[in-house]
């Protein structure tokens, strides 16, 4: 227990004083130091401090009240007066203002030396605070106990109650209890508007864990709650060890997640008895039939450095950890409510999944997932750009890598046929894909070369872009008036054009075979130099 003012009263020194207000509450009050103050008070007074004086200067009542009411206001834990001298009886005026703000008068003689209260006081107040600290020493050297031993936090928490007798609730970042000790149950919802209830960060360095949660009972005095507010903040370290250790335990198991879902990706299968035991292990069903899925986040630079908190010193990476980890927690909330298995990983820049199909809903389910995650991150992280690519759904099992692959092209491909933003199937990259195909013939390219490198040639040479002319052209079926108008060009101009195409080529715009083998040669051309 603390130094009180009932303990005061029963050292040797302080037997003759006589407690003249707020008698009552002696025993709730805490002494943290003493000082010996005359007039003015101004500022020098601190909360919980015994005054001493002689009332010195306070030759009327008048000034002696003033002088009463500033050590009141200062929050001092009492005021002992020297009677003998300067004054001989305490006012009845100066009594009752004491008795109306329950604050204690005491007393004293004048024979009884300043220095020795000072000198017993601050010697008590010394072996108090050794005594909490030697306490302190023993319960951290008890929960470091625990947390060696395996222990949880629950055990932590039911040991802090039984040595402080405070109720506490440790939760981590996202409300989860993850210990509690009795008397709690207010704490697992607290009201935090509640001044008895106290709320302290468990972290390191910028990794928030979770809270501690302590409630003060409404009778205990202000210093001795400051001593039990000092003594949870300064257990809080401690506490945090339980939270490194667990994180840990989860960043191996999520490395070792990610190592195992890399490795279907890429084909790396020595055993499928291994491969399918290791899946166990973790969880995973590889008998499901499943689809992969591969995302990219299209414009990460630009939203940090457009973000609204800028003011915060997080670096680029940081913040990046920190949107990977967002988008990876969607993944799986979308999988967990639409009650279909997911494996991910994250790998060179790019969301890798395997989510559960049926075949013959495969496109249903797909859009089904992907707006779910879209739509929670947009809410969160608005301007966010993502692009999918989706593989085939091959028959069976063990069909991850071909799936991985279909996925991986069709984000390729995807992209650069639609840009940033768009989701691209396999399936709906045939067309591209063929025309990949052709493009590495080499008697193929020799026949594009042909066709249409004079106007590559031309367009290097004289800066006039007839390749984007060409394309508009027979992108509009070969309407002028048209072409004109998407070009942005007078009639006249793109006439000109037109007939150096023919003229550089040596090919017809309104023969067909001519024009077909342009728009080929033309695609192959854009194929080629987007690999």
């Amino acid at each position: 227990m603390p130094f009180t003012l009932i303990d005061l009263l029963h050292i040797p020194v302080m037997q003759q004083a006589n407690v003249r207000t707020a008698s009552s509450s002696l025993p709730l009050r805490s002494i943290e130091t003493v000082s010996v103050i005359e007039l003015p008070v101004e500022n020098f007074i601190r909360k919980n401090e015994l005054v001493l004086t002689t009332a010195i200067g306070c030759n009327d009542s008048g000034t002696l009240k003033e002088f009463v009411r500033d050590i009141i206001e200062s929050e001092a834990v009492a005021l002992a007066i020297a009677t003998g001298r300067y004054i001989k009886d305490i006012p009845e005026e100066i009594l009752q203002l004491a008795e109306q703000h329950h604050f204690p008068i005491i007393e004293i003689p004048w024979e009884i030396r300043f220095a020795d209260i000072t000198e017993a006081v601050l010697t008590e107040v010394h072996n108090w605070r050794q005594t909490r600290f030697q306490q302190f020493e023993e319960l951290q050297k008890q929960l470091l106990h625990l947390f060696i031993n395996g222990s949880p936090l629950s055990d932590a928490a039911a040991f802090i109650y039984q040595d402080s007798g405070i109720p506490i609730v440790i939760v981590n970042h996202e409300g989860v209890v993850k210990g509690k000790s009795e008397n709690s149950e207010h704490l697992v919802q607290p009201d935090l508007s509640d001044p008895s209830i106290i709320q302290y960060k468990i972290q390191s360095a910028d990794r928030l864990f979770g809270y501690l949660l302590m409630s003060l009972d409404h009778e205990t005095t202000n210093h001795t709650s400051n001593e039990k507010i000092n003594m949870m903040s300064n257990i809080i370290a401690t506490l945090t060890l339980w939270f490194q250790r667990e994180h840990t335990v989860q960043e191996v198991e999520m490395r070792l997640r990610d190592d195992f879902v890399w490795s279907l990706a890429k084909g790396e299968i020595d055993s499928w008895d291994t491969v399918f035991s290791r899946a166990k292990s973790m969880g995973y069903n590889l008998a499901l039939p499943y689809v992969c899925m591969i995302g990219a986040i299209e414009n990460a630079e630009k939203l940090y450095e457009n973000r609204e908190k800028k003011t915060l010193e997080t670096s680029y990476e940081q913040w990046l950890y920190t949107l990977i980890n967002s988008v990876e927690e969607q993944i799986s909330l979308a999988g967990n409510s639409l009650k279909r298995a997911t494996m991910k990983t994250y790998q060179q820049e790019r969301f890798i999944i395997f989510f559960e199909v049926s075949n013959q809903q495969v496109e249903h389910h797909v859009k089904q997932f992907l707006d779910r995650i879209e739509s929670k991150l947009t809410q969160a992280v608005p301007g966010l750009v993502l692009s999918w690519g989706i593989g085939e759904n091959h028959a069976g099992v063990k069909t991850f890598h071909e799936s991985f692959i279909d996925a991986r092209n069709a984000l390729d491909i995807g992209s650069r046929q639609k840009g940033p933003g768009h989701r691209s199937t396999y399936s709906s990259t045939s067309f591209y894909r063929a025309l990949l195909t052709l493009a590495n013939n080499p008697e193929v390219q020799e026949i594009t070369y042909l066709s249409i490198g004079s106007l590559i040639k031309y367009e290097e040479q004289r800066g006039l872009n007839l390749i984007a002319t060409l394309k508009s052209y027979i992108q509009n079926q070969g309407n002028v008036s048209q072409t004109a108008r998407a070009l942005n060009l007078h009639r006249h101009t793109l006439l000109y054009r037109l007939k150096k195409i023919e003229t550089l080529t040596n090919r017809s715009l309104v023969d067909t075979d001519d024009l077909f083998l342009l728009d080929l040669s033309l695609r192959l051309w854009s194929a080629s130099i987007a690999r």
